[in-house]
């Protein structure tokens, strides 16, 4: 087994190195992207429950925990990934505030153990960038109603493609790009009462 290794950017962990495998499929975030998205997300870390899918080293959710996370649920198809992981996560007395799935994602949202952690502040995915079934994915992911109603969702891609202008209730709020890589943000959103007001007649 092949490993590099990537630093944690800020918090209890800082500086941290997080072993990640080569090759298989795996590309870790960014250091640019990483201090990008957790300088937007700072203000709700504290206490968040944070959702890691197409999670790889591991990367977002150990530098989530780092800022202050109360819990991360970890998502990872490659069984070879996924205990490299957990070994990470043991390593880092993180034990008790985190939890692995080594399974397909589809499969996943639809876990007991995942879905009796929601509802996640933080919902990150990040796919491969030729994964052909992403937008399928996100709509199942709406449907099931993971995130809080004040949460966000964070989609990574590569910054050439268009992600959707909206997944269900789930509105567009921003996309950031760095190099290669694109960040795009979404928020759950309430439908409004439409209805008019039935008042009697004098």
């Amino acid at each position: 087994m092949i490993t590099s290794s990537i630093r944690v950017v800020s918090g209890l962990l800082k500086g941290r190195k997080i072993p990640t495998l080569q090759g298989h499929g795996i590309r870790p975030t960014s250091l640019r992207a990483r201090e990008a998205l957790f300088s937007i997300l700072g203000p709700v870390m504290p206490g968040a429950c944070v959702a890691d899918l197409f999670a790889g080293s591991g990367s977002i959710g150990i530098e989530a925990l780092s800022r202050g996370a109360a819990k991360a649920v970890f998502v990872e198809h490659s069984s070879e990934a996924g205990r490299l992981l957990e070994h990470t996560l043991t390593q880092f007395k993180l034990g008790t505030q985190s939890r692995v799935l080594i399974q397909d994602v589809a499969l996943a949202i639809q876990n007991s153990l995942l879905v009796g952690w929601q509802p996640f502040d933080v919902l990150y995915v990040d796919p491969p960038y030729r994964y052909e079934h992403t937008h399928d994915l996100l709509i199942q992911m709406e449907h099931a109603n993971l995130v809080a109603s004040t949460g966000q969702i964070i989609y990574e891609h590569f910054s050439k493609s268009t992600p959707p202008s909206s997944i269900g209730t789930w509105i567009h709020t921003r996309t950031a790009k760095y190099g290669d890589t694109a960040l795009t943000f979404y928020q759950p959103q309430t439908p409004t009462e439409t209805m008019p007001i039935l008042r009697p007649k004098p």
